[in-house]
Parts: structure tokens; sequence; C-alpha cells
């Protein structure tokens, strides 16, 4: 495997191909606007990159960075190939990217009562082997809760606020209010 990210644009070869493996890897409350990360990613501090094994799209990813804090708003990995390494590979790319920063992510709350709570640790055990641990804190967002993971050293509140108010601008921040809570 040799894995290599290129720039998403509205006029990427695989934009349909991208745009099929959000609608299949995330709920419709997860998902921003497809033109809102497209337009949002012209800035120099976002980056939403396909991911590629050799020639053959793999999945992509979506990166925000304030400082030295780097949030994987998204990672997909085409459905088809789940289950191959792929995962692994590109967080120790994004890693390597971004070598001296914090990397952090949210991910489903641990419910039990959740239809697809086998899914949820799955997803965190995955993440806890590839380095990550959990943060002091977790969010509500669109009244959903997630776990924040940090890869490297802890992450604060209002770090993560800073980060999110970063991406969202101005105008969007109004809308845009995760709720912190403790763990």
């Amino acid at each position: 495997m040799s894995l290599r990210f290129e720039p998403v644009t509205k006029s990427s070869m695989d934009i349909n191909e991208i745009k099929e493996m959000f609608r299949e890897s995330f709920q419709v409350h997860e998902r921003l606007p497809m033109w809102l990360l497209l337009w949002r990613s012209k800035r120099d501090f976002i980056e939403f990159l396909g991911v590629y094994d050799e020639d053959k799209l793999i999945g992509y990813t979506y990166l925000i960075t304030n400082g030295n804090l780097t949030f994987v708003l998204y990672l997909t990995i085409d459905p088809k190939i789940r289950s191959k390494g792929y995962g692994g590979l590109v967080l120790s790319k994004i890693k390597e990217h971004f070598p001296n920063n914090r990397i952090i992510l949210n991910i489903e709350a641990m419910e039990e009562t959740a239809a697809n709570y086998e899914q949820r640790l799955q997803r965190k055990r995955f993440y806890m082997r590839n380095g990550y641990s959990r943060t002091n804190f977790n969010i509500l967002d669109a009244g959903n809760a997630y776990e924040v993971l940090v890869y490297g050293k802890d992450v604060t509140i209002e770090e993560y606020r800073d980060l999110i108010k970063r991406f969202a601008g101005p105008v969007l921040s109004i809308f845009v209010k995760p709720v912190f809570y403790l763990s």
C-alpha cells in the first residue's frame, strides 16, 4: 500500500465518488453541506484530501488546523474496502503530515442503548489502538453526544472552541455552538 493525499475540489475527477462515500458513511445530522466543506477548504488552515492507494481512491479526510491543534472533522474509507488496514495508515499519514500537532476527533458517545452500540465500540477501540485517548470533556452538537479523542497531549475546551470558531468564521459561528460537558 502506497498512500497519497490529493486536494479535493468541486472539479476533482473523483468528487462524485467522494460525495457517495460521504452519504454512505455519515448520518444526515453529521453531514455538513458539501458545498460548505468545499468552500471552506479554500482556506489555508483547512485541507480536504482524497486518499489514494496508487491511483485508486480509497477514502478522504477533512482536516482543520489552528496553531498546533488539528481536528479530523471527517475520515472515511470506502465501505467496500474497510478492515484492510487503510484507516490506521491514513491516521499515520495525518500524524506524519502534522508531526508537532495534537490531533483531535469526535466519535459517537458510548451509549449502550444506541442501535449501533457495537459499531461505536469498535470505532473507539480502533482509535485507541492507534494512540488516541479520551479528553476530559465531551460535546453535545445538534442534540447528539460525542466523545472527543486526542492524539498527543490533552486539549482544552477553549482550544477546541477556538478551532471551531476559526473553521466556522464570524457568520457561521452564530449557528455552530457545541455544548461542552466534563466526562
